[in-house]
């Protein structure tokens, strides 16, 4: 999408990576953002309020739970600082 210089190149080179990770089996929020508006527009049997409620609000906080757990609690205990603090004079 990047080397793309017109917007439906860009839009057509997001796609496919955003549609290979849902096929993966991810549920992410960004691929949730992705289908569900067509899906409405389609005349999917759900409304935006059900679509926010139990599916972008539970994935946005998981989403947030499991990178601050795995990503930062992981980072912070990895790299935490060691020496010992300075006086200051």
């Amino acid at each position: 999408a990047m080397m793309s210089t017109t917007v439906s190149g860009k839009a057509i080179g997001m796609w496919m990576p955003v549609m290979v990770f849902f096929y993966m089996g991810f549920e992410p929020s960004i691929v949730n953002m992705l289908l569900f508006p067509p899906g409405l527009m389609l005349g999917g049997n759900f409304t935006l309020m059900a679509y926010l409620t139990w599916n972008e609000l539970p994935t946005v906080l998981g989403n947030l739970v499991g990178g601050l757990t795995f990503v930062g609690a992981t980072l912070y205990s990895t790299h935490y600082k060691t020496a010992p603090k300075r006086k200051v004079s």
